[in-house]
């Protein structure tokens, strides 16, 4: 059961259980968001939690990381980056002895369920897979130690790393690129970075097939830390 009000203490104001049809930066992690956040019910804050980061527990694991605990801190750690998204880890974050993670990050789904013909998105640990990333069209994220996680379909057609993913909803939410659905604003269309020539920044055009497109939205609801759960199966 969700809780829908909480006493929190990164601000003075109850914050309630509530869904952004607007993307908005956490002032926990200080991530983008869309979706299921908590805000504050002081009309007159423009204050917002990832649900994660709202709910964030003092201890965690993930099942990447065997026989370790990642420790719940209030800030981050400069020139420290998650080992998920590659990004710098600047708020709320988990850190253990092998790594930091965005609390967004740690509870990345393992399973996207979609349609590819019966098939899935799987979570990867460190790209090292064949497929190239449908957005940078690189097998690996990062060069050197770092490789980041990538959501990688069954029939291994489809890849995303998470960094990527995670760059490209900061970079559309610049551009005003969120398109808002009228089921309560789930981001659509946004196959890649949108560009002046219609064209996206790898040169694909926005009309691309119709699982793609499905693909990608998976992922990037996931990355924002608001997914619809019907559509990740859970």
């Amino acid at each position: 059961m969700k809780i829908t009000e909480i006493d929190h203490f990164s601000h003075r104001h109850k914050l309630e259980l509530s869904y952004s049809e607007t993307p908005f930066q956490c002032d926990g992690c200080k991530e983008l968001g869309l979706g299921s956040c908590y805000q504050c019910n002081n009309k007159k804050c423009d204050f917002h939690l990832h649900e994660n980061c709202g709910v964030a527990k003092p201890i965690a694991t993930h099942s990447f990381f065997k026989n370790t605990s990642f420790k719940f801190k209030k800030k981050g750690k400069r020139g420290k980056t998650c080992k998920a998204c590659g990004k710098d880890v600047q708020g709320f974050m988990y850190k253990s002895k092998e790594a930091y993670l965005h609390p967004c990050c740690l509870t990345l789904p393992s399973t996207l369920n979609g349609n590819f013909n019966g098939g899935s998105l799987r979570l990867n640990l460190e790209v090292k897979a064949s497929t190239k990333c449908l957005i940078c069209q690189n097998k690996e994220i990062y060069k050197g130690k770092l490789k980041g996680w990538a959501y990688i379909s069954s029939c291994g057609k489809h890849c995303y790393h998470v960094g990527c993913v995670n760059n490209m909803n900061i970079e559309n939410w610049k551009m005003g690129y969120f398109n808002q659905s009228q089921s309560g604003g789930v981001a659509k269309e946004l196959v890649f970075i949108k560009e002046e020539n219609g064209e996206s920044s790898n040169g694909r055009k926005e009309n691309e097939g119709s699982l793609v497109k499905y693909a990608l939205d998976l992922v990037v609801q996931a990355v924002l830390g608001g997914a619809v759960a019907s559509l990740l199966g859970i």
